[in-house]
């Protein structure tokens, strides 16, 4: 028995040419989709994979949280200002006692 010459990776019309491109259309396009009930679709879906999902939302949890953290704390300004008169007493009291007039605003981190 002799060995076929068939690769399933190449397509079987020419594709440079519209009549090729349109029959590979049709030869992987199963038209009969569009007429099967819903139920027979849904049961197709149910065949995908379900032992997979939680792990890959995990993971893309995680990814999403290594980088998209960073991402977001060099996006939005992690420094913050405040008047000094909005401070609490005694925090105010060591700045003006320190300083004096000099100083009208405190800068801080957020703290992310």
């Amino acid at each position: 028995m002799a060995l076929s010459s068939f690769d399933i990776d190449a397509p079987r019309w020419d594709q440079s040419t519209f009549m090729g491109r349109l029959k590979h259309f049709f030869n992987i396009t199963d038209c009969r989709t569009a007429l099967l009930p819903d139920s027979r679709l849904d049961e197709a879906k149910a065949l995908r994979i379900t032992f997979l999902h939680g792990p890959i939302q995990v993971m893309m949890v995680g990814v999403f949280l290594i980088f998209m953290v960073p991402a977001a704390c060099s996006l939005f300004p992690q420094r913050c200002s405040m008047a000094v008169s909005k401070l609490e007493p005694e925090l105010r009291d060591s700045i003006v006692s320190q300083y004096g007039d000099k100083v009208q605003r405190v800068y801080f981190n957020k703290g992310l």
